[in-house]
């Protein structure tokens, strides 16, 4: 890998999807002991829907993330997507959006400054 904020952008994709969907996935089964997982009643009421969904983005997370490891521009791609999509859908989790914003958003920056450097503005 050329660049190191891709490097550690992709380690840190690789850990959210990885292990916070999990996590996410336990304290959304109630073993966490909150009950207030999502702020929105229409998540609360389709858990398992909301289980699914965080499994395929944890995948799809892991699979740009593995993209970029190996220098794909299709990975750079999906992990920019990816982490455009999480800081929308964060809002209505809590309290597991605020990691994810915080996992998102420095992927996100990384992979920017990563990609353009110090490109200007023309």
């Amino acid at each position: 890998m050329k660049n190191k904020n891709f490097k550690i952008a992709s380690i840190l994709m690789i850990i959210h999807g990885a292990v916070l969907e999990v996590v996410t996935s336990i304290f959304s089964l109630g073993f966490g002991g909150n009950d207030n997982v999502f702020a929105i009643d229409f998540f609360k009421d389709n858990i398992a829907l909301m289980i699914a969904m965080g499994i395929i983005f944890g995948v799809v997370r892991v699979i740009g993330a593995i993209g970029l490891l190996k220098n794909r521009m299709w990975g750079l791609v999906l992990s920019i997507i990816n982490c455009v999509v999480t800081m929308c859908v964060m809002l209505f989790m809590i309290p597991s959006g605020i990691m994810d914003g915080i996992l998102a958003c420095t992927a996100l920056i990384l992979l920017l400054t990563g990609y353009y450097g110090k490109k200007e503005i023309k």
